[in-house]
C-alpha cells in the first residue's frame, strides 16, 4: 500500500483526535467524580446505576413515612398518657364523692372540678399534630368531637362524634404497612359516659360506685390503647433503623459502580497528556518537509 504524506497527515489527525477525547472524557470524570456521565459510557453499568438510584429514593420515602407515622404515634402517645392522669383523678374525685361526710356545697365543688376534668378530655379528643386530628380517622381535618345538648340543665352536654372510624395506614416497607391513628370513638366515649356518670353522681346527690365502675373500665381501655401504641412505635423504632442500614448498603453499592478513583483516573490523565505530547512532537517532525526541501 502507498503511505503519502497525506495518509500521514490524516493518521496524525485522527490519532490526536482519539487522545483528545480521551482526555476529554478523564477531565470530565474528574470535575464530575463519576465514571458514568451519560449511558454510551458504560450501557451495563449505567442500567445498574439507575436501579440503585431507584432503590434509594425508595428507601428514603419508606424512611419519611417511617419518621411520619412514628411522630404520629408518639403525639398519640402523650395524649394517652394525659388521659391516664385525668382518669385517675377522676377516681379520686368520685371516691370523696362517695365519702358520706361530704355536704352538698362540697359535692358541688367536686363537679365542678369534674366538668373542668370533661372539658379537658374534649380538648385532648380534638388534638391536632402537623394541622391534622389525630382522632378523627381519615377526615383528618375535620373537628372530630363537638359538644351536643345537655340532657339537663344541670348535666354535662352531650358529645358528639364527627369522624370516621377509618384507618390511617402508613407503607413503611415492601408489602409492610402499619395503621397508626385510634379510633376516636372507641376511645373516649367510654370516659366521656363515665365522667358524666360521676358528675350527675355528684350534682343528684347519690354518689354510688356505678362511675367508679365506669372510670375503671375507661382506664383501662386506655391502657390497652397505651399498649398498641408502644408495640407499634417499637416496630417502626426497628424498622427505621433497618431502613437506615438498608440506604448506607445501597449507597455504598452506589458509590462503588459509579464513583471515580481519582489516584487512578489522575495518573491515567498525566499518561494522555504525555502521550498526546507526544504525539504533537512526532507529527511536528512528519511534516515538517516542504516542497523547498523536496526541490535541493
Amino acid at each position: 500500500m502507498r503511505v503519502t504524506h497525506k495518509t500521514i497527515s490524516h493518521n496524525l489527525l485522527r490519532n490526536l483526535n482519539q487522545g483528545l477525547s480521551r482526555l476529554d472524557k478523564l477531565n470530565f470524570q474528574l470535575s464530575t467524580g463519576k465514571t458514568v456521565n451519560v449511558p454510551s459510557d458504560d450501557p451495563v453499568k449505567a442500567g445498574s446505576i439507575m436501579r440503585l438510584r431507584s432503590a434509594i429514593k425508595e428507601t428514603e420515602q419508606y424512611l419519611r413515612n417511617a419518621d411520619h407515622a412514628l411522630s404520629w404515634l408518639e403525639a398519640t402517645d402523650t395524649v394517652l398518657q394525659e388521659l391516664n392522669s385525668v382518669i385517675h383523678r377522676a377516681k379520686d374525685l368520685a371516691l370523696a364523692g362517695a365519702n358520706g361526710t361530704q355536704d352538698d356545697s362540697a359535692r358541688a365543688a367536686l363537679a365542678d372540678e369534674v366538668a373542668q376534668l370533661y372539658d379537658s378530655v374534649l380538648k385532648l379528643a380534638n388534638s391536632t399534630h402537623g394541622g391534622r386530628y389525630l382522632f378523627a380517622g381519615q377526615s383528618t381535618q375535620k373537628q372530630p368531637f363537638v359538644e351536643g345538648t345537655a340532657p339537663s340543665p344541670s348535666a354535662l352536654p352531650n358529645i358528639d362524634f364527627q369522624g370516621d372510624t377509618d384507618a390511617l395506614i402508613y407503607e413503611i416497607g415492601v408489602g409492610a404497612r402499619l395503621q397508626v391513628n385510634v379510633n376516636g370513638e372507641a376511645l373516649f366515649r367510654p370516659l366521656f359516659s363515665a365522667i358524666q356518670q360521676l358528675h350527675g353522681e355528684l350534682t343528684g346527690g347519690e354518689p354510688g360506685s356505678q362511675s367508679l365502675d365506669m372510670l375503671e373500665g375507661a382506664l383501662d381501655n386506655v391502657l390497652s390503647h397505651l399498649s398498641h401504641v408502644g408495640a407499634k412505635e417499637k416496630r417502626l423504632e426497628l424498622a427505621s433503623d433497618r431502613l437506615k442500614d438498608l440506604r448506607l448498603n445501597v449507597v455504598n453499592l452506589l458509590s462503588e459502580s459509579q464513583d471515580i478513583d481519582y489516584a487512578e483516573t489522575i495518573m491515567n490523565l498525566k499518561t494522555e497528556e504525555f502521550i498526546y505530547q507526544t504525539a504533537l512532537a512526532v507529527g511536528a517532525r512528519i511534516i515538517q518537509p516542504s516542497l523547498v526541501d523536496f526541490l535541493r
